[in-house]
């Protein structure tokens, strides 16, 4: 009996030390560099604005990859705003700033308009990430909200 219960002890203690280690959830980093990434959305003054109306129809299907040397590949998509262009270019530069805190975007082609964006994370997810930027809209100032969903 007690050669019974020594070897049910080693067997549990095995299998306790055999257990996976919990994978640690992807850095935001990690998160952005997986996939492509389309702004989906951009609003100010509390979602009263909508930004998305002062982009062209031919840069609303351009979708991005956070490229893991901090460049942006640009994808045309469908619709080019020029035919001759290329349909993929590295097209500016991205960083995670402030402990993650922050965003700085730079680029023609992602920015559509907004000029170099640096602004706070509001969140980055699998699936979404936001910015939101200090900008005047019409003299007024206000916060831009950039929402991109991920493509894959």
């Amino acid at each position: 009996m007690r050669k019974l219960l020594i070897f049910a002890a080693i067997i549990s203690v095995s299998t306790i030390a055999c257990k996976k280690k919990e994978k640690a959830p992807p850095t935001k980093t990690e998160l952005l560099t997986q996939g492509k990434w389309k702004l989906s959305s951009a609003s100010a003054a509390g979602g009263l604005v909508d930004l998305m109306s002062s982009i062209k129809d031919c840069q609303k299907d351009n979708t991005f990859t956070f490229n893991t040397d901090k460049t942006i590949t640009v994808d045309e998509g469908a619709t080019k705003c020029n035919d001759t262009a290329q349909q993929t270019v590295t097209d500016g530069n991205w960083a995670l700033l402030n402990n993650d805190a922050q965003m700085s975007i730079s680029g023609e082609k992602i920015t559509v308009g907004f000029g170099a964006i640096t602004g706070d994370v509001v969140k980055i997810e699998a699936t979404t990430f936001q910015i939101k930027k200090d900008t005047v809209v019409s003299n007024f100032q206000t916060s831009a909200i950039l929402t991109f969903t991920n493509v894959k």
